[in-house]
């Protein structure tokens, strides 16, 4: 029987799962962020959707916050090795979330065939070493810091938030996973050649789907579905959110001139 504060659940560790689940989540939070702020650099605008969940954050840093914890601290008074064995081990995570993804859902989330040192386009060597510097500043500076926040928190706080957390996410995972099931299942189902009937057959598909389809091609610019017409169903779809968009700017744009007009 194990016993944190009130709480009791037998022989459950809850502590440990709450500072862990915390880490993970966490950590896939500090990822979203990261990869919303690199790629509004990279592609000069404002990007506010990344990652495959619902929800604002990205699991595969948070397995990574995890892997860092249990492997990556037993080499703390070695740099150089903490270094390539946390960017070894984020590019074969990478690599495999790469693959099990396309095998699940038919098309390539990602895409660095266009950069130097890849390998089948699934990882390259800049998110490498990029990986192994944050691992360094994981172990060197974020792990001391999260174990002398977590030791300040009253144990049962800890708990709680780490159970409700955990509801949201596997809550969004579901639905998540279920709603892009479904678009697949749709856009495989696609027998169209003229680029006519593509264009209607996205189309209906992105008047049921039209917040999945935004979140996905916003997360995911590059993606390339693996199926007959892929490259003109990517453009269909592509062409049909910006036509949703286009009018709202339109719209804003009327509404400031508006404004302006009345100072």
């Amino acid at each position: 029987m194990v016993k944190y504060g009130n709480i009791i659940l037998g022989d459950i560790d809850m502590y440990d799962y709450a500072f862990l689940f915390m880490l993970f989540f966490g950590f896939s939070v500090f990822g979203w962020i990261l990869e919303c702020v690199s790629c509004s650099i990279w592609y000069h605008k404002f990007v506010h959707d990344r990652g495959f969940l619902l929800g604002p954050y990205c699991p595969i840093y948070g397995v990574g916050a995890l892997g860092g914890y249990f492997i990556l601290s037993h080499y703390a008074d070695e740099p150089f090795t903490l270094f390539i064995m946390a960017a070894v081990g984020s590019t074969v995570i990478e690599y495999i979330t790469s693959y099990i993804m396309e095998k699940i859902f038919n098309a390539r989330w990602w895409d660095y065939s266009d950069r130097h040192f890849n390998i089948e386009g699934r990882v390259c060597l800049r998110n490498s070493f990029l990986f192994g510097v944050m691992g360094l500043g994981f172990v060197y500076f974020v792990k001391p810091f999260y174990e002398n926040i977590t030791d300040k928190i009253d144990s049962n706080t800890l708990i709680i938030t780490s159970i409700v957390c955990s509801i949201i996410f596997v809550i969004d995972f579901i639905v998540s996973f279920i709603l892009m099931n479904k678009i697949k299942k749709k856009i495989v189902a696609i027998k169209k050649d003229r680029t006519s009937d593509i264009e209607k057959a996205t189309k209906e598909i992105f008047k049921n789907y039209k917040f999945s389809l935004t979140k996905l091609f916003n997360s995911f610019p590059g993606i390339k579905f693996n199926i007959p017409s892929g490259e003109q169903i990517v453009l269909s779809i592509i062409n049909t959110l910006n036509s949703s968009i286009e009018p709202k700017k339109e719209k804003l744009k009327k509404l400031t001139k508006k404004k302006k007009k009345n100072k």
